[in-house]
């Protein structure tokens, strides 16, 4: 018998999902609801309008779905978060490139980030790091549902992953991930979303209080 019969499998995206305490039909739900929204967009509204209605409706329907699960929505940052019932885990949403969905292509965030959102990611893992390796129970880890909206034609496809940045300044584009959970792209047959690339996420200087 050779080594590999005793070789351990890689976990599956649905199984590192699920150590997340997340399911792809919940995720699934939350884009599609986003696409929804974007493609109702009024055609004489402002240009960033579609990416603004698919953020909302995308953070508003996943925050609504997990809280059925006992996560509880995280809003004293204005970051549109939502925070795992037992685990020092939150989740929030991200605009990224054309490399999301890829391991193949590097993944970058498709805006810069405020103060908030790097202060939230100060305690989060280096790639070296395996997936629960010295959490400081102190400090939560923010993880991201990274989608981005490509138009193909007749069709719109949406790359998505589930992923964690290492810590990042203030001001300065995500480009370095500790995690990445691959997903599979959702497609939307028959429908022509307007302004794919527009402004889609929202971060507010704030003061942070803990």
């Amino acid at each position: 018998m050779t080594n590999a019969a005793f070789r351990k499998l890689a976990p599956t995206p649905d199984e590192r999902l699920a150590e997340l305490g997340l399911r792809l039909a919940v995720l699934d739900r939350a884009i599609a609801a986003g696409i929804d929204a974007r493609a109702a967009s009024p055609p004489f509204g402002p240009t960033n309008a579609p990416g603004l209605l698919d953020w909302i409706h995308r953070v508003g329907t996943l925050r609504q779905l997990l809280a059925v699960e006992g996560w509880q929505r995280l809003d004293h940052w204005n970051a549109g978060l939502v925070r795992h019932p037992s685990r020092p885990i939150l989740l929030g949403t991200l605009q990224g490139n054309r490399g999301t969905g890829s391991t193949d292509a590097p993944l970058r965030s498709d805006y810069a980030k405020g103060p908030a959102i790097a202060a939230m990611m100060r305690d989060n893992d280096h790639d070296q790091f395996a997936l629960f390796e010295n959490v400081r129970t102190e400090g939560f880890k923010l993880w991201f549902l990274v989608t981005y909206p490509l138009q193909l034609a007749d069709r719109l496809v949406v790359l998505r992953e589930v992923s964690q940045p290492e810590p990042t300044p203030q001001n300065q584009i995500i480009e370095r991930w500790a995690h990445r959970i691959v997903l599979p792209p959702m497609e939307f047959p028959q429908l022509k979303a307007p302004n794919v690339d527009g402004p889609e996420e929202v971060d507010f200087p704030i003061a942070l209080r803990r």
